[in-house]
């Protein structure tokens, strides 16, 4: 039960919309009343409890006299909160394409030092798979100096490591000309403490990413360019820095966990810098090394 409340909280709903679904989950239908009273919800809260987790997707209302509230199935509501979540996020980067443009335009037409130059763009968008990995094969194969990339590591890693042959081609080429390279790989849990059982099975996961890279594009110990680190814990947002001044920030799909469906490419030193500095204390003090394979 601990696990489907952190799942929903990583989902972004509120303790006490829990707290009414998982009730209603065990109940078939209840009115507000009687929800307040047995999900310990303060009736003064209840119907906005009610409209939340509504318009979340997550019940259905019988409008009848006092109304009745039953819960849809979790399949049903687990796919409502991410479709939910998809759009809001969606929102939020449409919202922020358009504040950036109207700067951009402000900018050009202001006396700012910087407003003479030729502009370009300074941020740009991808979305859907092979868009992401056009834009991140680009921005790779203009590599001159450093990239640091962050990936995350579940069952299927191995399974679908093949599908990133174009990624991985373009990494080992930027090796070869002299571009350093980190690679900080994680796992899929928050900040508790991870149990010895888990810890030796991301062990036996994570060789098990190494083995593929060797075997399917000659990533190993013998390229001096390259290091490679793992840590435990999830990474509360995916990013790649490149050449200390552009920021890839990644978006995981929620609907497939092992693909990345949007990604936010950033050009701005000073972020890189903070979040290189991040990165770097990070693989220093938390990270985990073990042997590549050779």
């Amino acid at each position: 039960m601990q696990e489907l409340k952190d799942f929903f909280k990583t989902l972004k709903l509120s303790n006490y919309g829990i707290r009414v679904y998982l009730t209603l989950l065990q109940s078939n239908t209840l009115t507000a009343k009687e929800l307040s009273k047995k999900a310990r919800v303060p009736t003064g809260r209840i119907y906005d409890v009610l409209e939340e987790i509504r318009d979340k997707g997550m019940i259905e209302i019988q409008e009848s006299r006092p109304k009745l509230y039953k819960a849809i199935s979790p399949n049903l509501a687990f796919h409502g909160l991410i479709s939910h979540i998809q759009s809001e996020n969606q929102k939020k980067i449409s919202s922020l394409l358009d504040q950036a443009k109207v700067l951009e335009s402000e900018l050009e037409q202001s006396n700012l030092w910087f407003a003479r130059e030729s502009p370009g763009l300074f941020w740009s968008t991808a979305f859907g798979t092979l868009p992401v990995m056009s834009l991140f094969t680009k921005r790779i194969n203009e590599l001159t100096e450093e990239y640091l990339m962050t990936a995350f590591i579940t069952e299927d890693t191995v399974r679908v490591l093949p599908l990133g042959k174009p990624l991985f081609r373009s990494i080992l080429n930027a090796i070869n000309r002299g571009v350093k390279v980190k690679i900080l790989w994680s796992f899929e849990f928050d900040r508790r403490p991870v149990a010895d059982e888990q810890k030796e099975r991301n062990l036996q996961l994570y060789y098990g990413v190494l083995k593929k890279l060797q075997d399917l594009f000659g990533i190993s110990s013998k390229l001096e360019g390259l290091k490679v680190k793992y840590i435990n814990r999830r990474f509360p947002t995916y990013y790649d820095i490149l050449d200390k001044n552009r920021v890839l920030i990644k978006l995981q799909n929620p609907l497939k966990p092992t693909q990345i469906f949007a990604c936010l490419n950033v050009l701005d030193p000073i972020l890189a810098k903070e979040l290189r500095d991040k990165y770097l204390a990070l693989w220093l003090h938390d990270a985990i090394e073990v042997p590549l394979l050779s």
